[in-house]
């Protein structure tokens, strides 16, 4: 049976079943990472108008992020637990503890997918109020910049109270005149 190229080994079973798990765990904890930490760095552009169920949403959406985080960190060290089990061959204590991070591992991935919804849904709920406040800023900066212009430089304060100063000489005049003798007195 060994040279039978239709059997694989347990190890590579074993080996790719980890690979995925920690694929699998990777993707969890990034992916909640980033909405958890992109939603705290942009709060005021996410939720400018902070009502108390809009806090309410996203504070769920934060617990459940923090929540699937923390049930990946609990099937990892489990996992670390079963394996030692299994080196000693209690394989029923370490199947107790598989079906233990099997049901972590739907509430790490249904926590994750309920969070994520969460924040959406409070995006796409204060996009209105987003584009409406971004506009009104615009319109106050633009029209406030002229207020501000007329309020500072008073229209007409910048005309000459005196008739202009001829800048070219008259016709008559010498263009370079000759400088006048200096009498020294002692």
């Amino acid at each position: 049976m060994p040279d039978d190229p239709n059997v694989v080994p347990k190890s590579a079973v074993l080996q790719s079943i980890t690979a995925e798990a920690n694929g699998f765990y990777g993707v969890v904890v990034t992916v909640a990472s980033t909405f958890l930490g992109g939603s705290l760095l942009f709060l005021e552009k996410f939720a400018p108008a902070r009502s108390a169920w809009s806090i309410v949403v996203m504070a769920i959406g934060w617990i459940s992020l923090v929540a699937s985080i923390g049930c990946i960190a609990r099937i990892r060290f489990m996992n670390l637990r079963s394996g030692k089990l299994a080196l000693l061959d209690q394989f029923d204590e370490a199947t107790k503890i598989d079906h233990h991070t099997d049901m972590l591992s739907n509430w790490a991935q249904w926590l994750l997918i309920g969070g994520m919804s969460a924040l959406v849904f409070m995006g796409v709920l204060n996009f209105n109020q987003i584009t409406k406040k971004e506009r009104t800023e615009q319109m106050n900066n633009q029209s406030g910049g002229l207020d501000r212009l007329d309020k500072s430089i008073p229209y007409g304060s910048l005309k000459p109270n005196t008739p202009p100063v001829q800048q070219t000489p008259p016709l008559n005049a010498p263009i370079n005149p000759s400088p006048a003798p200096t009498v020294l007195k002692k």
